[in-house]
């Protein structure tokens, strides 16, 4: 069991809001044996850059910018002129990008067909009830769910945290150094 003060240095977190999901982080990482030094460190890592250091569970969609829009959304958009209808509309953007199942919890679960494996693994209904992706509890479970599924307790028992941003945020590798050093950071005081 991390304390709540190991998982906030983990995260780079405030105490306020690593206090809200300590229990449930545990928890979920119990169940889904993220439970060695080295899959604590990246998973934990992971979910800090996915969720702003634990301060947000759900993807922010607000772009005033279209021309911004473009260049974080290249499948979605060819012109800015593409994008002008989703400027400052966050509900258009989430069904277009995501057919209205945006990024929740602490690992962005994005995708309606992600939305029904997790309940059907889980036992929730999260495709009707998406906003409970965003309830501390839902959030550290499907964060834990999709990195088990998607393989990465095994990576990071190799410490492999490109491969483990690939899996969590696709082909981008967002933020790869930052997870990766705080991954390595938090590996050398949890061990």
């Amino acid at each position: 069991m991390l304390t709540i003060e190991e998982i906030a240095r983990a995260c780079g977190a405030k105490i306020e809001h690593a206090s809200l999901l300590a229990a449930p982080l545990n928890a979920a990482m119990t169940r889904f044996d993220i439970s060695n030094p080295n899959r604590q460190a990246c998973f934990l890592a992971t979910v800090a850059i996915e969720s702003a250091h634990l301060s947000q569970l759900r993807e922010n969609l607000f772009y005033r910018d279209p021309a911004r829009l473009l260049t974080i959304f290249p499948r979605a958009f060819k012109t800015v002129k593409d994008a002008e209808p989703y400027a400052r509309n966050p509900k258009a953007l989430a069904q277009l990008l995501y057919e209205g199942y945006e990024g929740r919890g602490l690992l962005q679960l994005t995708w309606r067909k992600n939305y029904e494996a997790a309940g059907a693994a889980l036992r929730h209904d999260y495709v009707k009830f998406p906003d409970m992706v965003e309830q501390p509890e839902h959030a550290a479970l499907t964060a834990a769910w999709f990195w088990d599924t998607n393989g990465c307790n095994e990576l990071a028992d190799g410490r492999d945290m490109r491969s483990i941003t690939r899996r969590v945020n696709g082909p981008a590798l967002m933020h790869l150094t930052e997870r990766t050093d705080m991954a390595r950071r938090a590996m050398e005081w949890l061990a």
